[in-house]
């Protein structure tokens, strides 16, 4: 049985609510699975021990945070030893063809900078959550949200995941990483 590992790194938590979906499916479909933010990895984790890899972060003010670029800096190595995946969060995920494009790029530019190559990469819309940011953030995020036609109620959150996506990503995933498994043994 395939021990899978998510790590994810989030800010006002939908990431780690998409992880958690994934973490679900993973387990929904017969395999063991590790899931960690980033923020709080036991000591010692190894992406050695594990026989594959889903690695997950917002991205804020235009990039992934620094924590989660120097995490897959440092694990690269071990990425590249196994199947493993990446997916990034944001606004522009789930907005026209424009920010779409741009949400890639923060993809492209993260993996040019950590030099990691996963075999797979997307990207899912994240939300507005309104409810979670304080006054000055939740006003700049209104103003942001108004230019770019998202929702400005900010007596609720607002959430821009297609979770029909993200369980297709984890279904492709695990198809491509049993037929990798089955093709070394």
């Amino acid at each position: 049985m395939p021990r899978i590992l998510i790590v994810y790194d989030t800010t006002e938590g939908q990431t780690r609510k998409i992880a958690q979906r994934m973490g679900d499916a993973v387990a929904g479909a017969g395999h063991q699975v590790e899931l960690n933010d980033i923020r709080k990895l036991p000591s010692g984790l190894s992406v050695d021990a594990f026989d594959a890899a889903i690695v997950g972060a917002s991205i804020h003010l235009g990039k992934h945070s620094k924590r989660f670029t120097e995490f897959v800096a440092r694990h690269r190595t071990g990425l590249e030893k196994i199947p493993s995946a990446f997916f990034s969060v944001s606004l522009s995920a789930a907005g026209m063809e424009e920010e779409r494009t741009e949400a890639k790029k923060y993809v492209t530019d993260l993996l040019k900078q950590t030099g990691w190559h996963p075999r797979m990469t997307a990207t899912f819309g994240g939300g507005l959550l309104y409810r979670e940011y304080w006054f000055l953030k939740r006003w700049m995020m209104k103003k942001i949200a108004k230019d770019g036609g998202k929702d400005t109620d900010t007596s609720k959150n607002h959430i821009y995941t297609d979770w029909d996506a993200v369980g297709r990503f984890v279904v492709d995933f695990l198809d491509r990483c049993l037929k990798s498994a089955e093709g070394h043994q």
